[in-house]
């Protein structure tokens, strides 16, 4: 079952724990911000591990975003999210005597604009800063990611409704030098009466591991603060 992925996972990039997925979800459109435009986002994602056998719970993230517009076609934009991770994966040999209450994630995203309004490339850099409790001795341990992305999106012409799907490879790196790969993908919606000011975005996510996935699913409330005239 889900143990797959936690063998899989420690023994190709030397994760410590796969008690928690990695943050998978961008609650994000390929339109961007233009400049001097503000966006202030939440969100929240529940993530669960698994294969043919099932899928556990493994974290639910709680997270806000910032962004701001530097060019027309270029935007920067910083992200918290607090992993909480769940016992999906307790009970099992591997993992038994090893438990994370809490993971803080940052991440800094540029993001380019290929095509105007409907296609656009993320690269967030990020890190995954936790505490271990290993057999009662607490450890400190870090995660980093590299993460490009492309996103495009189909808007409707009364800019209420927009649909976007978005690829991305996440390139893992650990501090003891172990790396991997993980393949992922997004589906989304922004529902608004204006999209340019407001938008509410479910979306679904799936990050690929060798036998099995990281599925995600959440909702996002994103705003944008127009830059005076």
């Amino acid at each position: 079952m889900y143990l797959n992925i936690c063998v899989f996972i420690f023994s190709s990039i030397s994760f410590l724990s796969c008690a928690f997925a990695p943050v998978n979800n961008q609650y994000e459109k390929a339109a961007s911000l233009k400049r001097g435009n503000i966006e202030l986002s939440g969100s929240f994602s529940n993530y669960s591990g698994g294969g043919v056998g099932g899928f556990e719970n493994t974290n639910r993230n709680f997270g806000g975003r910032f962004g701001y517009g530097v060019t027309d076609k270029f935007d920067l934009k910083f992200r918290y999210e607090k992993l909480m991770p769940t016992d999906g994966f307790k009970g099992t040999d591997v993992f038994d005597e090893e438990e994370i209450k809490s993971v803080n994630y940052f991440g800094v995203i540029p993001k380019f604009a290929l095509v105007p309004q409907k296609l656009s490339l993320l690269v967030p850099i990020s890190h995954y800063g936790f505490k271990e409790d290993i057999n009662g001795k607490e450890t400190k341990a870090v995660l980093n990611s590299i993460a490009p992305q492309i996103l495009y999106t189909t808007t409707s012409r009364n800019n209420t409704t927009d649909f976007s799907v978005g690829f991305k490879a996440d390139c893992l790196f650990t501090d003891d030098g172990g790396a991997g790969v993980l393949l992922g993908t997004t589906l989304g919606a922004g529902f608004s009466s204006d999209l340019d000011k407001w938008a509410i975005r479910p979306e679904l996510g799936a990050l690929f591991i060798a036998g099995g996935a990281f599925v995600s699913y959440g909702i996002g409330v994103q705003f944008m603060l127009r830059k005076r005239q």
